[in-house]
This record gives structure tokens, sequence and C-alpha cells, in this order.
């Protein structure tokens, strides 16, 4: 069983993290909801799922299925909401943060966490830059998101502490409890945009200095803008 973890993300984090590390664009469409099961249909690129989940004394059971890329077109079609996103696999020790651009229906940003066990879960001990949790939140499922919307998110406050646990991540320097309690997600993630730009046919690596001096100029910006005249 699969044990998830949810949280918000500032936006202009999850920027940083899509501009170095790419992302993989997603469709889910849900359809109407029932009292013990759930089922939805999901496209990447050129894959596309069938999954049903199913809610009984033993708690959750997720099982999917792929189908032709015209079934899912199809299926997408009949929805009865979709969430339409950019998802990026961001790694931490021996697995990953699923960080997630959502686009439609309305703009947010998550960073999801997948653990295999309960006691894992519980153990995880979020990273400083990571946002307020939202696990126990229904408002924040991509169903509930697709099905019936979502009111504005509360604003997310920079932070220096924040950003350097960022840059750190990035460079894959980690907290050890970080390390050991993440789970290693099931389906790997192919970027379809790219971390690295292309000069005179040469591939240059982003540059994390720079990024770092960008977004300590945006934070002096927001924290101005928040100073009483």
């Amino acid at each position: 069983m699969t044990v998830r973890r949810r949280f918000l993300l500032t936006p202009s984090f999850a920027r940083l993290i899509r501009r170095e590390r790419g992302g993989l664009r997603h469709i889910e469409g849900f359809f109407p909801e029932q009292r013990d099961r759930s089922s939805w249909v999901r496209l990447e690129e050129d894959r596309g799922w069938l999954a049903l989940k199913t809610v009984g004394q033993g708690g959750e059971a997720e099982d999917q299925t792929d189908i032709p890329i015209a079934h899912a077109h199809a299926l997408l079609d009949v929805c009865a909401g979709e969430v339409d996103y950019t998802r990026t696999a961001l790694p931490i020790g021996e697995g990953h943060a699923l960080i997630d651009e959502i686009l439609r229906p309305r703009v947010l940003h998550l960073v999801t966490v997948e653990f295999a066990s309960e006691a894992e879960a519980r153990g995880f001990c979020p990273l400083e830059w990571f946002g307020p949790e939202v696990t126990a939140d229904p408002r924040y499922t991509n169903q509930a998101i697709a099905l019936r919307g979502l009111d504005k998110a509360p604003e997310i406050p920079l932070s220096d502490a924040a950003l350097n646990s960022l840059i750190d991540t990035l460079e894959g320097h980690l907290p050890t409890q970080a390390r050991l309690a993440v789970n290693r997600p099931k389906a790997k993630q192919v970027p379809v945009t790219r971390a690295k730009a292309q000069i005179s046919g040469e591939a240059v690596k982003v540059n994390l200095d720079e990024i770092e001096k960008a977004m300590r100029r945006e934070m002096e910006k927001t924290l101005q803008k928040g100073k009483p005249e």
C-alpha cells in the first residue's frame, strides 16, 4: 500500500524546480463520485491509464491498467472533471518528491511524497522548503479539485532558510532522516521540458548560484511590498 503526504508549495519554488529538472505533462479526468469507490483516467504524453480506487474493511486499494491513447482521449471527453498539471520528480535520497504545477481548473502548486507504510509516513520530517501540509484536507486531492474546484489557496511566505533548503535538495544534500524515510515512486518520470539550455549546440547546465540570486531578489521585493508605508 502506498501512503502519501501532500504539502502546498510556493509558485516560485515550483518554477525553480521545473527549470532545473524539467517535467512531464499529465491530464487526469475523474468520473462522478461514488460512496466506496472512485475511478479516473490519466494521460501522460503517449501513455494512458485507467485507475480504480476502492475502500473496504481492509482500507484503500488502488489498481490501474494501461489503455490505448485513443481510449484515454475518449474517456476524458466523458469525465465529470479534469486536472491538468505538470509533474517533476525531484530526487530525495533513494526516493522522490513529486512537484505538481496544476494549470487547470485553477493554478495551484503541490508537493507529494510517497511511502511504503504508515510508520514511514509518520516518521518523515518535511523539508524546510515544503509549505503547509494538506494531507488531511480533502479539498486538495486531485479528484476534489477536478470535481468541486477550490477556493483561493493561502499564500506561502518565502524565507531564506526555505530557499537554502531547496538549493541543498537540488544539489543532493539532504538530512539523513529524509534519505531513509522516502519511498521510491513506482513509475519513472520522463521530462518533456529540459533543464539545460542550448547555446552554440552545447548543453549548458542551469547555474544554481544565479537562480539563488534571482530568488533572493524576488524575496526582497515581496518583503518590501508587505511593509507599511
